[in-house]
């Protein structure tokens, strides 16, 4: 176990940080932590934890399919209809869409039905090009805008796909270099280029047992990624990279898990973005294990507790402006919820190796950390008085 999370981590660092690229552009079918053979395993359930009962329930409820168990519908080209063509299969019974190699651009949002898939030939090949545009919705006065929606739906999914923000022909601000400078504009000011980028990349709401699987997110004009009032949701295997929007009080520049519950993160890749959230009540028994961030996990705005991070590489760069675990803002925000565990992660917060903020917990493996409930530090704390989960992870499911 030990030997192959480290593989992982290696291999996270040697995609994201040295070639600044996705990681490998298939499916990775041998490795399906999340699909329908993976179950809770109650003899590694520790009595000691009852909320391991709950975190070996998170994800989508009976796995996400694997490819060959729902049937294609339609094949399709650019250039094709891909509103009527979802809403078509949908009328139908639901069924995969399989979209061949090329750019299928995407001018108004595009909603997702219930029991559709929408699958790529090969997620660098298959790109969904964003060239929407809309500024920010507070001064605008009207909604906030959405490139891909699934609201209200169940058994609907994203696979296999590059989901890109295309309506500028300039780079959002950011760093390529882990260890350079922290810069003021990356974070605090205004995007002055074009002020009409707030335009948010995915957004699941209302919605139960939907994936997003293997997937690219790159340049999001605002959040790419935002799942909200949602139940059961898997997001596995996808590579988060850049947004434009990430200036304080923006509402940009975050992949959110916003009132949730039961929601698995399984091998995420995050990349220069504003922050991995966990936040608002509601937020509940989410379960992120073995993923990549390169950004702060932030349990932010009174979450409910009881979230799990595992095995999970967390290391801050030098130039971006938290640590790799954070909360929100005194004064701006409320203070997390109790018992949000975190357990035998990889954290570097700002190049301070082991440090999760500025009190520098170490994490120790087989030690048991938690995250504050008030704004005192320290934001995590080396819980001595807790025990490890008997049979060392609190992530207790396995293969049937």
């Amino acid at each position: 176990m030990k030997t192959w999370f480290t593989f992982l981590l290696i291999l996270g660092t040697v995609w994201g940080c040295q070639t600044g690229k996705p990681g490998p552009t298939t499916a990775q079918a041998a490795d399906d932590l999340g699909g329908p053979t993976w179950v809770p395993d109650p003899t590694r359930m520790d009595p000691r934890y009852p909320d391991m009962q709950e975190w070996a329930k998170a994800g989508v409820r009976g796995g996400i399919p694997a490819r060959s168990a729902t049937p294609v519908r339609k094949r399709l080209a650019p250039g094709v209809d891909l509103q009527a063509a979802i809403d078509e299969v949908a009328k139908a019974g639901g069924g995969v869409i399989w979209l061949a190699p090329g750019d299928y651009p995407i001018h108004q949002t595009l909603r997702l039905r219930s029991r559709v898939v929408l699958r790529g030939a090969d997620k660098a090949q298959t790109r969904l090009m964003i060239k929407m545009k809309a500024g920010f919705f507070k001064l605008t006065k009207l909604p906030q805008t959405v490139a891909i929606s699934a609201d209200s739906v169940q058994q609907t999914g994203l696979e296999d796909l590059t989901i890109r923000y295309a309506a500028v022909d300039f780079e959002p601000y950011d760093k390529t270099d882990f260890s350079a400078e922290w810069d003021k504009r990356v974070f605090h000011e205004d995007e002055t280029r074009d002020t009409t980028t707030f335009v948010h990349s995915l957004s699941i709401a209302n919605s139960t047992d939907s994936w997003v699987d293997n997937c690219n997110f790159l340049w999001a004009g605002a959040h790419p990624v935002g799942i909200r009032n949602c139940h059961h949701i898997t997001m596995r295997r996808n590579f988060v990279d850049r947004a434009y929007v990430k200036k304080d009080g923006m509402h940009g520049g975050y992949y959110g898990c916003f009132a949730s519950t039961h929601c698995l993160f399984y091998q995420e890749t995050i990349r220069r973005i504003r922050h991995f959230a966990l936040m608002l009540p509601g937020c509940k028994y989410n379960v992120v294990y073995r993923c990549d961030f390169e950004t702060d996990v932030n349990f932010h705005d009174q979450d409910d507790g009881h979230n799990l991070v595992e095995q999970t590489r967390v290391h801050t760069p030098v130039w971006h402006s938290w640590n790799a675990v954070a909360y929100g803002a005194k004064g701006q925000h409320q203070p997390p919820g109790p018992s949000n565990i975190l357990f035998n992660n990889d954290v570097n917060a700002k190049g301070t190796p082991n440090a999760y903020n500025r009190s520098k917990a170490v994490n120790q493996p087989g030690a048991v950390f938690m995250l504050a409930t008030s704004f005192e530090e320290p934001t995590v704390s080396l819980r001595a008085d807790l025990p490890a989960p008997k049979f060392g992870t609190f992530y207790a499911v396995r293969q049937k």
